[in-house]
């Protein structure tokens, strides 16, 4: 659990894939968010519970199914609002009267503190983070030492480059980055990390990464992704 600001996260393991729920919350209104509800949330809802928090959104990072298998669950316990960028909301097609659709870099209230989104298409088309006193829950975006594959159904590996860049240029490299999977030697890293660390960010042209991310990377690499050395 880490403290910052205004707000509170907390991790959870669930599932066969390695996945990780995140649990945010305002320190002051106790208003709590859940980012892709999937796989058993007993843990997260009895966490939610003992602490005296309110469920009041859920955050969605992209729509495969590993990150939303429990929303029809969560939603016959409460009635939330689903947060979705507009792009993922066309490429999911699932009908939800309580979608919450957001933009490529908009602004919304968790309580009285602030939670931004940044989208992030190459896993998915609306693929997007959720930036929060330096903390970005980066779903399949962006994993510690990683990234997201760009061979599904809706991947694009010259957005996931343009994506990458996007993240390594404009945040703080104390960022601390939050996987939507556990993939790695350790759990979380920094922008910092990442620039000196992971084999994506080491490309300054598309047509290496495109041919590193699609061929190359999943014959060279294997989990637990470690940082690349230099030199």
């Amino acid at each position: 659990m880490q403290d910052k600001s205004t707000l509170s996260v907390k991790t959870f393991d669930v599932g066969p894939m390695l996945n990780i729920v995140y649990l945010i919350w305002d320190n002051t209104t106790k208003d709590a968010a859940i980012v892709d509800p999937a796989w058993d949330l007993t843990e997260v809802l009895n966490f939610t519970t003992q602490n005296g928090l309110k469920l009041r959104k859920i955050l969605l990072t992209h729509s495969h199914h590993d990150h939303v298998n429990s929303i029809d669950t969560l939603l016959e316990k409460y009635d939330l609002p689903i947060y979705i960028n507009k792009f993922e909301a066309s490429f999911w097609k699932k009908k939800y009267d309580n979608l919450i659709i957001t933009g490529s870099n908009d602004t919304f209230s968790l309580g009285k503190s602030s939670v931004s989104t940044i989208h992030t298409p190459g896993h998915t088309p609306g693929s997007c983070c959720y930036l929060f006193d330096k903390n970005l829950i980066a779903g399949d975006t962006l994993f510690v030492f990683g990234c997201g594959r760009c061979d599904l159904h809706g991947g694009n590996p010259e957005e996931m480059y343009n994506s990458l860049k996007n993240l390594k240029n404009n945040l703080d490299q104390n960022t601390i980055i939050m996987p939507g999977h556990n993939y790695s030697i350790k759990r979380q890293s920094t922008i910092g990390e990442e620039i000196t660390g992971n084999p994506f960010f080491s490309f300054d042209n598309l047509k290496d990464f495109v041919q590193y991310r699609m061929h190359d990377h999943d014959k060279t690499r294997q989990e637990p992704y470690a940082p690349i050395t230099h030199g």
